[in-house]
């Protein structure tokens, strides 16, 4: 029944992509497995990241270094097979906004997305709670998995794509979407075709507890942990 459910899903999921003439391509480029070596553990940047709860030990673990040339902190983005096919960077430029920089940017164009950050690297807790939470950023990732908590993923945006959608049918666990307060879930046409598939559930803040754009771990484990708690499957 899983089988037929997943084969479903990916006909549903070439249904409803643009036709060829108007798709946005992914282009991916695999990069060296050593490709984060060009980069330094500088030690007073990661601070930065280790000031706001993230613990050294995850920056280690998803290889967070620091690249002088563009003042950022950098980080892999893998495909679901564990290979580099891009690299993230968040400024430490306090003044980013007003120098009209990017706060998040990659240093290779790739078209759509067609990975999820954390995938690879928390595969085996995902497949072992057959549950996948996401989130949008890669720093929540971090976050969650200071605090133990390894079946976790970031969409890299406030919006699943096609390619997401497709990852996360055949994967078959159920997915809890942890995306930011401001973001109106049920309206992101993907994941209301994803529910047809697989078991969708998300984090509403009903009674509060975060600012206007926070992601559901901003507030602190406890805050956290309560929205799990009091998540809702989207019938």
């Amino acid at each position: 029944m899983v089988i037929k459910r997943n084969l479903a899903a990916c006909e549903t999921a070439r249904r409803f992509s643009p036709s060829k003439t108007t798709r946005k391509e992914s282009k991916t480029t695999i990069l060296p497995d050593d490709y984060m070596d060009r980069y330094e553990k500088n030690e007073e940047k990661l601070a930065v990241w280790e000031a706001e709860g993230i613990s050294r030990a995850s920056l280690d673990r998803f290889q967070v270094y620091y690249d002088g040339f563009s003042d950022r902190l950098v980080y892999p983005i893998r495909d679901p097979q564990g290979k580099i096919v891009n690299i993230g960077g968040r400024t430490l430029d306090p003044q980013w906004k007003e120098k009209k920089l990017r706060k998040y940017t990659y240093f290779q164009s790739w078209g759509r997305m067609s990975t999820i950050y954390g995938f690879a690297e928390n595969m085996d807790f995902i497949k072992e709670k057959h549950e996948i939470i996401l989130f949008e950023g890669c720093k929540s990732v971090l976050l969650a998995d200071t605090w133990g908590i390894r079946n976790t993923g970031a969409i890299l945006t406030s919006h699943l794509n096609v390619d997401q959608m497709k990852l996360l049918a055949k994967l078959g666990c159920h997915v809890v979407f942890a995306l930011d307060k401001d973001v109106r879930i049920r309206d992101d046409r993907h994941i209301a075709i994803l529910k047809q598939y697989v078991n969708v559930e998300y984090l509403w803040d009903r009674d509060d507890l975060l600012e206007e754009k926070d992601s559901p771990v901003d507030q602190g484990y406890r805050v956290f942990q309560t929205l799990y708690e009091r998540r809702l499957k989207w019938q």
